[in-house]
């Protein structure tokens, strides 16, 4: 009787050792399948960061490269305005001074423009006539150009000044009547307006 109550409580205790086995290789196994689930998780954190990181740095690059771009254009627009103002400057930079040439010679010019009856003054014209032939060439040799405006012209304020108006019928309605001078440019640019008559028939 003794022996089979030792047998059957040595039976209790390996069905509760295989229970508790079973149990805990149960627990090993759910541990595991978290543990790989979590490292899965992981693994797919880090791929997503790396894409992440990846990502970023292509952006980076690409707003670094459009930031060059940026700094490229300003700079070669800075260049572009500053030599364009240089040529402007070295263009037009004695306007002020080709101005006053320019009234001084014109002033010249009308003071020889007349004929006389005295054959000494004719004579002392015409050398001076040869004095206006240079200033022509020193105008052209400083890039001033003189506008020729011709009776019959229509007037045109880009170039003309009018001082007075006339109402000839030979002339037709806004055409000039009289040219008291011409216009100059230094380059394309006008630096002195002729000075005429507009005739006006309306």
């Amino acid at each position: 009787m003794s022996e089979q109550k030792e047998k059957v409580e040595s039976n209790e205790e390996s069905n509760t050792l295989n229970e508790k086995e079973k149990e805990l290789s149960e627990q090993i196994n759910s541990l595991k399948t978290e543990f790989d689930a979590i490292y899965k998780k992981n693994e797919e954190l880090q791929n997503k960061i790396a894409e992440i990181n990846a990502n970023y740095a292509i952006k980076i690059k690409e707003k670094g490269e459009q930031a060059n771009k940026i700094v490229q254009e300003k700079i070669s627009e800075l260049e572009s305005k500053y030599k364009e103002k240089a040529e402007e400057i070295k263009k037009y930079g004695f306007e002020k001074s080709a101005v006053e040439l320019v009234e001084i010679i014109d002033q010249f010019k009308k003071a020889i423009n007349f004929t006389s009856d005295d054959q000494k003054v004719n004579n002392f014209l015409f050398g001076f006539k040869m004095f206006s032939t240079m200033f022509d060439n020193l105008l052209g040799n400083l890039n001033i150009t003189i506008k020729t405006i011709n009776v019959g012209d229509e007037f045109d304020p880009t170039y003309m000044d009018a001082f007075d108006t006339t109402s000839e019928k030979n002339i037709k309605n806004n055409c000039v009547s009289y040219v008291a001078s011409n216009a100059y440019l230094l380059h394309s640019r006008v630096i002195k307006l002729a000075s005429v008559k507009v005739n006006k028939n309306e």
